[in-house]
């Protein structure tokens, strides 16, 4: 067994590490590699099927305890690898239709879950109402107090200069904010975080180029980032009345995410 466990174990982490090198994304490797795994299981026997899956179900085991695990995919592949194996190898002599609906779940798991997940695991306990911190932030050329707004809902989304993800949901975040310039309840900012040899005029010239007209804020050093608790970005705070209401990453218009949307949590906000 214990040779079945290696040869056949070998195997089935270089045919994932393949996926990997060659389809990129996990919404693409994840199907493709269930679903191959779900058809050979069907022409394996039973300790055959075992020793296929429990090498590469015991990284994932490991991978939870790494301090950089993407704990979402850990835990999607955690689910699936067993799972997958050991329904091919029960379901080989049932109904083609059981076959097809598990390869069409696949499919969805790859599409939907993994991010839906992310921001689960990343917004865990991100809905709050506590204090804001003083914010204390340059806009143009004075400095403002966000903290001390009242009656309205105020968006910011944190950004640093060398934060390629950042200036990548920029534009959408730009259609955001254009979505609710008309409405006096909700104000937008997006706040740079300084990270070292930056300057503010750095950051502002970098940012002017590309012409957003949403509203731009600086901060003066990373005091904002250390009270709230996040190194993360891009990173969003949602503030009602000088209450933190939300501390964490929010999707702005991902198509394929259904939890923990902007619109959402700002007609939350909205509606109490």
């Amino acid at each position: 067994m214990l040779k079945k466990i290696i040869f056949n174990g070998t195997i089935t982490i270089l045919i994932y590490i393949l996926c990997v090198f060659f389809l990129k994304t996990q919404r693409i490797i994840f199907p493709i590699f269930m679903i191959g795994a779900f058809i050979v299981s069907m022409l394996l026997s039973y300790k055959d099927v075992l020793a296929s899956f429990l090498p590469l179900t015991t990284i994932w085991i490991i991978h939870l305890f790494l301090p950089d695990s993407k704990i979402n995919n850990v835990i999607i592949y955690l689910i699936f690898t067993p799972l997958t194996f050991l329904f091919g190898y029960y379901l080989k002599r049932k109904l083609a239709i059981f076959k097809i609906i598990y390869s069409i779940t696949l499919v969805f798991v790859g599409l939907y879950a993994f991010n839906n997940l992310w921001y689960v695991t990343e917004n865990y306990g991100a809905r709050k109402i506590i204090k804001s911190p003083k914010m204390e932030l340059v806009y143009t050329n004075s400095k403002i107090r966000i903290d001390t707004i009242q009656d309205k809902v105020i968006v910011l989304d944190f950004w640093t200069t060398n934060c390629g993800v950042c200036f990548e949901k920029f534009p959408d975040f730009e259609k955001k904010y254009l979505s609710y310039k008309n409405n006096s309840n909700v104000l937008f900012y997006a706040v740079n975080i300084p990270i070292r040899n930056d300057t503010l005029g750095y950051a502002k010239k970098l940012i002017k180029k590309y012409n957003y007209k949403f509203p731009k804020l600086f901060a003066t050093s990373d005091t904002i980032p250390r009270q709230l608790d996040f190194n993360k970005y891009p990173h969003n705070i949602i503030l009602k009345n000088g209450k933190i209401r939300f501390n964490g990453s929010l999707s702005i218009s991902d198509k394929d995410v259904f939890l923990y949307k902007l619109e959402s949590e700002i007609e939350r906000l909205l509606n109490e």
